[in-house]
């Protein structure tokens, strides 16, 4: 089963407007993010809490549009989507990129059960949720490596382990 989530791009001087701050419903600033990119998987805070934590700190712009766009663009992958309004398509985590300022910081809600799980910098993030025993393979967002290249990496892998074993089936 994919666990399907959505990632905002808001300021966050929208924030400030709740008592909850950053561990806001995302809904409640839904009107002001610049982008609701969904992605159909992985979207646990050990996957896409990490991949976006990784992403921030690899492009720390403040401009919001200017994240939005580039986010789209690194995280895209054929199961990448663009919704007008966050509550058009059925997810379990929102994740909210706050902008504005240098230090930008993440939000993870979980709408099935209708809280926050955490508000962090990148940082704290990676710390938190990476296995250092286990790590997995993320996106390495420093050296421009994007969702889509790694997919055609991916492929490329698979049919050249494929070929091998054919080859190697006609050696014996």
């Amino acid at each position: 089963m994919s666990t399907r989530n959505l990632t905002m791009v808001v300021n966050r001087k929208y924030s400030s407007e709740f008592e909850e701050g950053f561990a806001l419903n995302p809904q409640k600033v839904a009107d002001n993010s610049f982008v609701n990119m969904f992605l159909h998987h992985d979207g646990y805070p050990e996957w896409q809490g990490v991949q976006l934590a990784n992403w921030v700190l690899a492009n720390n712009y403040q401009d919001g549009s200017r994240i939005a766009a580039k986010m789209v663009h690194d995280h895209y992958y054929d199961s990448c989507y663009l919704y007008p309004e966050p509550d058009q398509i059925d997810h379990q985590y929102t994740y909210i990129v706050w902008t504005g300022k240098k230090d930008i910081w993440i939000s993870c809600y979980d709408q099935y059960n209708s809280k926050c799980i955490f508000v962090l910098t990148p940082e704290k993030i990676i710390s938190k949720y990476v296995d250092q025993k286990d790590p997995m393979d993320y996106t390495d967002f420093a050296n421009n490596e994007t969702r889509l290249g790694e997919e055609k990496l991916d492929n490329f892998k698979y049919h050249a382990k494929e070929l091998i074993k054919e080859l190697k089936r006609f050696t014996k």
